[in-house]
């Protein structure tokens, strides 16, 4: 078996942008000469993750993390690096005309985790599931149920539903003549152990539809009774080291693409909504897992856009919880939010089953409330308006959202509506918000520190108003750096993108007998070395695939956001060696003068005398040596 060629490496790197690829997990906005959004790695609400496509390298000022591509790819989707390599080979349409197998010695490669395998087993499962709901007498029942509904056999395909049947060993027996680890089917939500050791099917009598997590691999099921009543209506997968319903969404993976096209997400109730939505052409559609929209649902929206729609069921329970997610999306994150509400109290499936999808579109388009449109009605929700006590109360609660609001023509559109409303004089509701709105922060003290210039970094401007995610200002690095270390992130700098000033500067470290002294450059210094000493020449791309230390990796990010001088001078590279040796005498004397001040206090007065010679002749030193 081969690896796979570092040309051919170079060569799939080179075919893809990586703000492409980073634009599918994490929604970018140009700033400058870089993209940058909220980090996938870590939860923010003020961006600090930036991709640059003149680099082609990512990083995060919030967290550290950053690299090319393939290291990209390798973090967010838990790929090996062999594996990084073929999906963006795949996304370039580049064919890889070596053999690979899973002992490749390529950077970054590990063999297939348990994880992995439980989603092989999720992956069999289902195409069993689907075989016995389309082509087998024994699931014609819950296909004619699906049909009935109105559902297509084309949607049944495209969402992969399946049917389990009653007997308590269908998928059990199926895996056994496989050879599949029983006891890892057990681990992974799919079987179940009964009290006598007895391992039988989780999901019997059930439509079943398959579950992704945001990287589009299947971890689990969601089973829905259909011809009876024992038992709950939906059975989800447990709770696995694969599957957790606070951090899955129904048809994210698959709708993300189609999110970002139309710049919102459509947040659902159920698996037939999403369904429903999507064959009336709204493939941004998603739904929880049966559970309340959740920080972590959350973060995902916030990685692909900053507009949701909140399309949940008409009934109590659908509006109390569209109140519910709309507050945690627009009050606690600063989304923008929308809420459909359709005719009659129906839920999106029955709406476009019964009234087709031109009229689902019509809503969607040119009915859509705004969050404040639909806090008003809300709060009219069990009051009596004929009632001076509700009324009065109820107008407190408007005036109070209304005071929120930003814009003077938004406040001045919901006063006239309330005035018309209770016959009320514009002069009397404008003297009562008087006393009723609250000074708000900044947007920037939403989410982080307002815009800064950030020292050797580019300084990123937000583009003033509109919500904190527009802001994209990244938070100030904590404390200023010495001279020492900016000296050792330009020289490594000078050193990652040119060979002749890696040649020049290890000559002038050598000659001045210093070194780096933090150790995660004096180790990027060592690999930078090895790598050049390999024939290499300069390509922090190339550098990156080679690094396993990820520490490494992020600072080789690190120093390649930085922007610096181009034309530069042996006489430069001199003064931050300098500043390097300078540096060390600084750290030398410290010591030494923690060492006088314990010989003193413990009476050691040779010593101390001696300590004190020291310290005069390395000033002197130091003193002498040019700035």
């Amino acid at each position: 078996m081969q690896r796979i060629p570092e040309e051919k490496i170079d060569e799939i790197r080179s075919q893809v942008d990586i703000v492409d690829v980073v634009g599918n997990y994490v929604q970018l906005k140009k700033q400058g000469r870089n993209y940058t959004g909220l980090c996938p790695f870590h939860g923010e609400k003020t961006p600090s993750f930036s991709v640059s496509p003149e680099k082609q390298i990512f990083h995060c000022f919030g967290c550290g993390k950053g690299g090319n591509v393939f290291s990209f790819l390798m973090q967010i989707d838990g790929l090996s690096f062999v594996e990084s390599v073929k999906k963006v080979a795949d996304l370039a349409h580049i064919p890889l005309d070596v053999a690979i197998s899973q002992g490749d010695s390529a950077p970054g490669n590990k063999p297939d985790s348990q994880e992995s395998k439980m989603i092989e087993i999720h992956q069999l499962a289902s195409k069993l599931y689907h075989y016995l709901l389309m082509e087998t007498e024994e699931g014609q029942e819950a296909l004619q149920y699906l049909l009935d509904r109105g559902m297509s056999e084309q949607e049944l395909d495209h969402f992969e539903i399946g049917f389990a049947p009653a007997h308590a060993s269908t998928i059990t027996t199926f895996l056994k003549k496989r050879e599949v680890d029983l006891a890892l089917a057990v681990e992974s939500g799919l079987l179940t152990e009964r009290d006598d050791g007895e391992v039988v099917d989780r999901f019997r009598n059930r439509i079943m539809f398959p579950i992704k997590n945001d990287r589009g691999q299947l971890v689990g099921f969601s089973g829905r009774l259909f011809n009876q009543e024992d038992g709950p209506k939906y059975l989800n997968s447990p709770e696995t080291p694969i599957f957790n319903k606070r951090n899955i969404l129904y048809h994210f993976s698959d709708a993300r693409q189609e999110i970002r096209k139309k710049e919102e997400i459509l947040l659902l109730e159920g698996y037939m909504d999403v369904i429903s939505s999507v064959s009336a052409t709204f493939s941004n559609g998603v739904a929880s897992m049966g559970t309340s929209l959740t920080e972590e649902h959350v973060q995902m929206i916030r990685r692909v856009t900053n507009r949701a729609i909140i399309c949940y069921d008409g009934d109590r329970a659908g509006i109390e919880a569209s109140f519910k997610a709309g507050t945690m999306l627009a009050e606690q994150h600063r989304l923008e939010v929308f809420v459909l509400q359709l005719p009659n109290g129906k839920d999106p499936d029955d709406f476009i089953r019964s009234e087709g999808a031109e009229k689902f579109a019509e809503i969607y388009t040119h009915q859509r409330l705004t969050w404040t449109a639909f806090k008003l009605q809300f709060f009219k929700r069990n009051r009596n308006l004929q009632n001076e006590t509700d009324k009065i109360a109820y107008l407190g609660e408007a005036l109070a959202e209304i005071g929120k609001l930003d814009q003077a023509v938004e406040r001045e559109l919901y006063l006239k509506q309330l005035g018309s409303e209770f016959d009320l004089s514009m002069e009397a509701l404008k003297q009562q918000l008087q006393q009723t709105v609250v000074v708000k922060p900044k947007p920037h003290d939403y989410g982080g520190p307002p815009p800064e210039s950030y020292g050797e970094y580019p300084s990123y401007e937000g583009d003033g108003g509109g919500p904190v995610y527009e802001q994209f200002s990244f938070a100030q690095p904590s404390g200023v750096p010495s001279a020492g270390l900016t000296s050792e992130k330009r020289l490594l700098k000078y050193m990652l993108e040119d060979r002749d000033a890696f040649i020049q500067i290890r000559n002038l470290l050598e000659e001045h007998q210093t070194d780096f002294y933090h150790d995660n450059y004096k180790a990027l210094y060592t690999h930078l070395i090895g790598f050049y000493a390999s024939g290499n020449d300069a390509n922090p791309l190339a550098l990156m695939d080679q690094l396993k230390d990820d520490m490494a990796r992020n600072l080789v990010s690190e120093l390649e956001m930085m922007t610096v001088n181009t034309d530069v001078s042996i006489e430069e590279y001199q003064d931050y060696v300098q500043s390097l040796m300078k540096s060390s005498i600084e750290r030398d004397i410290k010591e030494k003068e923690q060492a006088l001040l314990t010989a003193t206090q413990q009476g050691d007065m040779p010593a101390a005398l001696e300590l004190a010679r020291t310290i005069t002749t390395m000033r002197a030193t130091m003193k002498n040596t040019p700035n």
